[in-house]
C-alpha cells in the first residue's frame, strides 16, 4: 500500500494545504474552506467531489494508511481511530462547503 500512488489527489491536497497551517495559525476548517473557495471560484466542482470520493475510500482503508496521512498533514495520530476522526471532520467541511 502506498498512499501517494493510491490517493494522488489527496496527497496533493494534504501536502499542499496542511503542513504550514501551524505557522499561519489556520484551523483545519479554515484550510478546507480556503481550498473549496479557490476551486469553486474556478468552477472546479469535480475536484472537490473527487476528494470526497477519495476520502470515503481512504476511510474504509484507514488501517493501512493512517501513519502516512499523519505525515502528509503534519499531525500526530496515535492510531487509525484518531486519523479516522480527523478525516470525518475534513469530509464534513468539504461536504458543507462543496
Amino acid at each position: 500500500m502506498n498512499f501517494t500512488k493510491d490517493f494522488p489527489n489527496l496527497f496533493q491536497f494534504f501536502g499542499g494545504y496542511f503542513p504550514d497551517a501551524d505557522f499561519e495559525q489556520l484551523t483545519d476548517e479554515d484550510i478546507v474552506s480556503e481550498y473549496v473557495l479557490e476551486h469553486l471560484s474556478n468552477n472546479n466542482y469535480q475536484k472537490i467531489q473527487g476528494l470526497l470520493v477519495d476520502i470515503n475510500e481512504l476511510m474504509d482503508n484507514i488501517d493501512n494508511y493512517w501513519e502516512e496521512v499523519g505525515d502528509e498533514v503534519n499531525r500526530y495520530f496515535k492510531n487509525s481511530d484518531e486519523a479516522l476522526k480527523w478525516l470525518i471532520i475534513i469530509r464534513q467541511e468539504l461536504s458543507k462547503n462543496g
